[in-house]
């Protein structure tokens, strides 16, 4: 649902409970509020993708309140209601920024046109934002050898289907690149793409960002609180780094995975999501099961469709193609002129090994653009003595 929460804000009663009950009715998550200075706070605490705030309000009118709803959160639609209509008014209040301008009196069978518009508009939003992701993806994809154009091939077969994904390879071998990939050609491809690195995340916090979390479910949890899981319904998720997430939560995402329904943590009500899962590991995933820190069954559950990305030694046909594009962003990036690889370059990156692979081939061109070297990019600028890459992060 695009849009889940409505925030209402109106000096008169019974304009505040025909509005609840409606939007109620539909399923929205309400909350009402008598001015706009209450309004804001409310806001502030738990912020909503639409607004309906009255014109006049005591306190802060609702021009007041649209200005600052739009300052902390652009993104959010405000709808403005009232029963002194002027085209003045009505000018004033779009040129502030609003969504829409409603007169009262209004019909139930109105309100929900307008609330249908402001659907499709965030819709058509988030797949403009698609789109230039996808374009971005598809632009950091160099694929000239035949080991990843077979692998290309087969993310865009695997990926117009539910089936969950493991990528494995090592770090730094563009697991993440790809599963952004398959997103992007799947049927889900204008859904959410939503990310959470399990490695990242303390082991008392991570069932809350998967599965969120309501309102007093433990100590500092002063609001409910939405998961990831959640929030990728109708979209994907990416598991990264799953060897990561802790054995005493693994049977919950098992039962995710299976039944696709869990409750929020201090939560009782089953919540159904249909969320597509593509986990990545740079680990040995049969060595973790061996280890007792990887479940058997949940490592079968999210491979079935394995693919293992080959690191960039085994694959030099894209080594020079990646560093010349490297060369060419990060130069944009950075706002230098254009540079060039001499071929005693090109040769040095050839013979390389790679133990960091393509993040490092990465990071070592924008080290080269930032020292600002002369137009042509020699062997000795890029300085690829395995000892002096140490600090290299995998």
């Amino acid at each position: 649902m695009i849009i889940e929460k409505i925030l209402i804000a109106d000096d008169e009663l019974l304009i505040r409970n025909f509005l609840a009950e409606a939007l109620a009715r539909k399923g929205y998550e309400v909350t009402v509020t008598e001015n706009g200075k209450k309004a804001l706070s409310a806001f502030k605490q738990n912020p909503c993708e639409l607004v309906i705030t009255d014109m006049k309000m005591p306190e802060m009118g609702g021009l007041e309140l649209l200005t600052k709803i739009k300052e902390i959160s652009p993104q959010t639609l405000v709808i403005v209601i009232t029963a002194f209509g002027t085209i003045e008014n009505a000018v004033e209040a779009m040129s502030k920024g609003a969504f829409h301008y409603l007169l009262k009196p209004f019909t139930p069978e109105c309100l929900e046109v307008m609330i249908k518009k402001a659907y499709e508009h965030l819709a058509l939003v988030q797949e403009n934002a698609f789109l230039k992701e996808k374009e971005k993806v598809s632009h950091k994809i160099i694929a000239t050898s035949p080991q990843m154009q077979t692998i290309l091939a087969e993310v865009k077969r695997v990926a117009k289907s539910h089936a969950t994904i493991l990528i494995n390879g090592e770090s730094g071998t563009g697991k993440e690149v790809i599963a952004q990939a398959i997103h992007a050609f799947s049927q889900r491809a204008t859904k959410p793409f939503i990310k959470v690195n399990c490695a990242a995340i303390p082991d008392t916090l991570i069932e809350s960002e998967f599965f969120g979390h309501e309102k007093g479910a433990f100590t500092g949890a002063s609001q409910k609180r939405i998961g990831r899981f959640e929030l990728a319904d109708h979209g994907t998720l990416l598991l990264d780094e799953v060897t990561e997430i802790p054995i005493n939560l693994q049977p919950k995402l098992l039962r995710v995975i299976q039944e696709q329904e869990f409750e929020r943590v201090g939560g009782t009500r089953p919540i159904s999501v249909d969320t597509r899962l593509v986990a990545t590991s740079n680990r040995d995933l049969k060595q973790a099961i061996k280890e007792g820190v990887f479940r058997e069954d949940l490592f079968y559950r999210l491979s079935v469709v394995p693919i293992m990305l080959p690191p960039l030694r085994s694959r030099k046909e894209d080594i020079l193609p990646l560093a010349e594009y490297f060369l060419h962003h990060f130069c944009v990036e950075n706002h230098k002129s254009s540079k060039v690889l001499t071929e005693k370059a090109k040769e040095r990156l050839l013979d390389y090994n790679w133990p960091g692979n393509i993040r490092e081939l990465a990071n070592i061109l924008e080290r080269v653009v930032v020292l600002d070297f002369d137009k042509k990019i020699e062997a000795d600028h890029l300085n690829l003595d395995p000892l002096s890459h140490c600090f290299f992060s995998h």
